[in-house]
């Protein structure tokens, strides 16, 4: 198959992302889109930075539109992680606003133009333009910088408009499944969250029968239909004690909660050490709002490589978090995993269980964003875990709050299993579809 060629200029405008300054970036407000969320062929809405709204108006420009190719400008060549490179190019189809920050730019069809600019975000994110793209970006103070005369001036096939549509709508619609789970995701996780806070943290149950409420539904908050409401409530004291508590309810240092199992690093040059089965855990690996849970890890040890290091192989349903560097990201892990130093691995306690533990991790992350002030608190220690604290309820709330929560953590778990397997399954057909490998027969029928 041969394909027409056209330079990129033909077809693309190029909107260059606005230098914000390091004081610009606050806790809230409009999210910027940063090199770190342009990945090889997709978006990421992980780990924003934020500023203020005021730069709508000065800066309107700057915004993504919908439909945009967004491409990261600078990067490395081929160290390290494919996500770290320069020229990774990205789909964006969100509502909403997003700044573009320098450095990332956003490829925007010509208004004169019929083509289909999904088509095109999966043909540059393919191997052969991504070595393209690497192949002419220059090199200053240690990595890779493409300018957008080196972009116009890339040549990239361009088959008929019926055959864009087809292979968009092939590879799309794995990724429409793969956005709908992650969706989903959210909502459970933020279910999940939302009945953490009211039980363990606002006391809602206890607040709502102090202030009058008899019914069981009233008590329980209307999250519940009358059988389980009349099951739940009396689990709940009717009052508040003077500190503030449920009564009977004592307060307990977040450690009393949790083991605190440290991490290890094998030695790096020692090549036996690294590339087994045995996936270990980095910050780089923490998942996605809503994610949960870490399928897998970019890096990966032998078991030589656990015995002769202090790494920990910690079970299935275990929450991490990091503890230095980047700072408080969690994760869950759906398998027995291994992860380094600069991380924690919190085993529950009896009487709690796995999600009340991942859930109150995430609390805890929250105060002490809120005791920093929006600043990025530097390091989490032992002493961190002694110096938090929770409510004590007694062993039957643990109970029934593992149970509710069990299925929403399943699905999620579950949704996430699935999105591997269809990114997989599109990052096979990529290659195939953009080589002519495999030919769509509908396009060939039109």
């Amino acid at each position: 198959m041969s394909w027409p060629t056209r330079q990129i200029g033909e077809l693309f405008d190029l909107e260059n992302g606005f230098a914000f300054k390091s004081a610009d970036f606050l806790a809230a407000g409009v999210p910027v889109i940063k090199i770190k969320n342009v990945k090889a062929g997709h978006f990421s809405e992980h780990d924003f930075d934020y500023v203020s709204p005021d730069f709508r108006e000065s800066r309107p420009s700057k915004l993504a539109r919908v439909n945009d190719l967004l491409i990261s400008m600078s990067g490395n060549r081929h160290d390290g992680s494919r996500e770290t490179w320069v020229g990774k190019v990205a789909h964006f189809n969100k509502d909403g606003d997003y700044f573009l920050n320098q450095r990332v730019g956003a490829l925007r069809l010509k208004s004169d133009l019929d083509e289909n600019t999904r088509f095109f975000g999966y043909l540059m994110s393919s191997m052969p333009y991504q070595e393209l793209f690497i192949s002419i970006a220059t090199s200053s103070g240690g990595q890779a910088n493409l300018s957008p005369k080196q972009i116009f001036a890339a040549e990239v096939a361009v088959p008929p408009k019926k055959e864009q549509d087809a292979i968009a709508s092939v590879l799309g619609a794995l990724d429409d499944k793969i956005e709908l789970n992650r969706r989903m995701n959210e909502t459970l996780e933020e279910t999940a969250r939302a009945l953490f806070r009211d039980w363990f943290v606002d006391f809602g149950p206890t607040r709502r029968q102090a202030e009058g409420a008899t019914d069981p539904t009233a008590i329980m908050g209307h999250a519940f239909p009358p059988g389980k409401a009349a099951e739940l409530a009396p689990l709940f004291p009717a009052g508040l004690g003077d500190d503030g508590l449920p009564e009977g309810w004592g307060e307990q240092p977040f450690e009393a909660f949790v083991d605190i199992v440290g991490g290890g690093t094998p030695k790096t040059k020692v090549a036996e050490y690294w590339g087994g089965d045995i996936p270990w855990f980095s910050v780089v690996d923490a998942p996605a709002h809503g994610a949960v849970y870490v399928h897998s890890t970019e890096k990966s040890i032998t078991t030589a490589g656990l015995e002769n290091s202090s790494a920990r192989m910690v079970p299935e349903g275990t929450t991490i978090i990091s503890a230095r560097g980047t700072v408080g990201k969690i994760g869950m892990a759906s398998r027995d995993m291994t992860f380094n130093q600069s991380c924690y691995a919190l085993r529950p306690k009896e009487p709690v269980g796995e999600r009340f533990v991942f859930l109150a991790t995430g609390q805890l992350v929250e105060r002490l964003q809120a005791m920093a002030h929006g600043s990025v608190f530097s390091t989490i220690t032992r002493n961190t875990f002694s110096s938090l604290s929770f409510a004590g309820a007694e062993e039957r709330c643990y109970s029934a709050f593992e149970g509710i929560t069990a299925p929403l953590f399943a699905k999620i778990k579950a949704n996430g299993q699935e999105n591997q397997t269809l990114a997989e399954m599109r990052d096979l057909l990529l290659p195939k579809l953009m080589s002519g490998d495999i030919r769509l027969k509908d396009a060939e029928k039109k």
